[in-house]
Parts: C-alpha cells; structure tokens; sequence
C-alpha cells in the first residue's frame, strides 16, 4: 500500500515530518503518510508548489526541459518535490528539517516512489 510506503521513509529518516504522494495532472494530493497532521490548504499549496517548479503544465519554469527534482531551502525546513521516472504526473512532496542528509534522503525517496508509482 502506498501509505505503507511513506510511513516507511518517514521512519527511515528523523528528519522527515510529512510526505505526500501527488497528482500533477489533478493538481491533487492523493495520499499522505498515516501521522500526517497537515491541514488540507497545506496540502493543496504543496501541491501547487510543486506543480509550480516541476512544471505540471510542461513548460520549463527554470530550464529547457521539466525537472524530475526540486527543493526547496530555508533555516529550518527541507522542500523535495521529485516526479516518478515512468509516470511523470506521479509526484512525491516531502517536508524535512533542514539538518537532514538531503542525498541519502533523495534517493531512498526516488526508489519510494518508483515502488509506488509502478504499483498503481
């Protein structure tokens, strides 16, 4: 199950305080890890967020073509938005502290939802 999924990346990385697997086509949040406590306008504007730097709409915001990684920086707070390798409106929405192994957290989140993505 997908939320099995995210739970498990959650427990995986301390750092890591909510996860949501995404829709770009809808613009929607599909599913969130089971101890999520954001509120749906939080969820709705990280969604737009990353359909924003993703680019949903399939026109490049920073590049010549759309990214399959973005994030996302601050003092405290880590933003990743990485869209699925086979099914590019599958995205993964991940809201970490800033102290957390961003590499490590990158690729384990990359295989997480390509498990989820190829599962639909």
């Amino acid at each position: 199950m997908v939320v099995d999924e995210l739970d498990a990346l959650l427990e995986k990385f301390e750092g890591c305080t909510a996860l949501a697997f995404a829709d770009l086509s809808t613009k929607m949040i599909l599913v969130t890890d089971s101890g999520s406590n954001l509120r749906r306008e939080a969820l709705d504007a990280l969604c737009a967020e990353a359909a924003v730097l993703l680019s949903a709409d399939g026109t490049p915001v920073l590049a010549d073509k759309p990214s399959d990684m973005a994030s996302v920086t601050s003092p405290s707070q880590l933003r990743v938005f990485l869209r699925a390798q086979q099914e590019p409106n599958d995205v993964l929405c991940c809201i970490c502290s800033a102290e957390l192994d961003a590499d490590a957290f990158v690729a384990d989140a990359g295989a997480c939802l390509d498990r989820i993505s190829g599962n639909e």
